[in-house]
């Protein structure tokens, strides 16, 4: 459907078969469209999931599940490699793992790395961190995925509230989303 040339492509939204209670639901497009091309072999939309299970001034785990669309008829030897980066640039953590993807599947890798003295996000500082995941197949570069992610630590207590990295911090105001109006 796509040629050589200039290209027209229209997204149409029709809400109208989904139930609803409200007097507005809210149907419609309202952020950026993309069209995304990728080789048949790359990580999935939205297929790095980033945490930070431990946490402190001195070091931090970053946990990673990524994953990687294998969308061909053949299944392939992959090396992956994963890169955390600063503010900067500046690498700060690194690991290339071998994955076995079968034909026309999904498979999830999980990748451990530490950072040493990482700079912790918090409300005055929202310092931020990029995972760069590179899928390669052999010495070919098949897909890029960057996640940006803040090092953090947080923990509801019942008796004194909610923590940011060992603070106690009042939450203030809502969540007001954009299509709820007056709701």
């Amino acid at each position: 459907y796509i040629l050589e040339g200039e290209n027209i492509l229209a997204v149409k939204v029709d809400n109208s078969k989904q139930p609803d209670s409200r007097w507005y639901t809210g149907a419609g497009i309202y952020r950026h469209v993309w069209l995304i091309t990728s080789s048949p072999v790359y990580v999935a939309q939205w297929g790095t999931f980033v945490t930070t299970p431990v946490v402190s001034e001195k070091e931090a785990s970053v946990n990673v599940q990524t994953t990687i669309a294998n969308d061909t008829q053949d299944k392939t030897n992959l090396s992956i490699l994963s890169s955390v980066l600063d503010d900067s640039g500046k690498e700060v953590a690194t690991q290339k793992q071998s994955v076995k993807a079968s034909a026309n599947s999904k498979t999830e890798v999980k990748t451990n790395l530490k950072v040493i003295s990482p700079k912790l996000w918090d409300i005055e500082n929202p310092n931020l961190y990029k995972l760069v995941t590179k899928v390669f197949q052999g010495k070919d570069l098949k897909d890029t995925y960057t996640t940006t992610f803040g090092i953090r630590s947080i923990a509801f207590r019942a008796d004194s509230g909610f923590y940011l990295n060992g603070k106690n911090v009042k939450i203030l105001g809502v969540c007001n989303h954009h299509d709820l109006g007056s709701l």
